[in-house]
């Protein structure tokens, strides 16, 4: 353990802080989005997500997140995650989250060119990118508790 420094000063970092959600049915599937050719990783499969607007809590943005992209109201929002990483030039932090949704319609932004509510074993498959897998990991250990 170190001396108290009564001058320490800390250092201040900055991160884009983003959510991803899983958003699951009543049928015990989770909704996937295929990003279009508009976004970034075009064609690859995605969770409802994006960057936390300047101060808004972060749950709030699940719900206008998953709204946005999919036109679906969600609830029972539950942290599962927190990751930090490194994309071109910034830091960033992402909260995965789990949230609950009866809504039948998707009405998709430019964002995604189409979706599928997928067990969690397809989900596996489809080459989701090793932060999704892990908030998918987290996920399914919320489900065995």
């Amino acid at each position: 353990m170190s001396d108290y420094d009564p001058n320490y000063i800390p250092i201040y970092s900055q991160f884009l802080l983003s959510v991803k959600t899983i958003v699951y049915n009543d049928n015990d599937e989770i909704l996937l989005l295929r990003r279009s050719e508009k976004s970034s990783r075009p064609h690859g499969w995605d969770f409802p997500g994006g960057g936390v607007d300047s101060g808004e809590n972060p749950s709030d943005s699940v719900e206008r997140e998953a709204f946005e992209e999919t036109g679906v109201t969600v609830d029972n929002v539950q942290i599962l995650s927190t990751q930090h990483g490194h994309h071109k030039e910034y830091e960033y932090v992402m909260l995965g989250y789990a949230a609950h949704t009866i809504d039948s319609v998707i009405t998709l932004s430019w964002e995604h060119e189409d979706y599928k509510w997928m067990s969690i074993t397809k989900a596996e498959s489809v080459g989701l990118p090793e932060t999704h897998l892990l908030i998918l990991d987290a996920y399914k250990a919320l489900k065995l508790s």
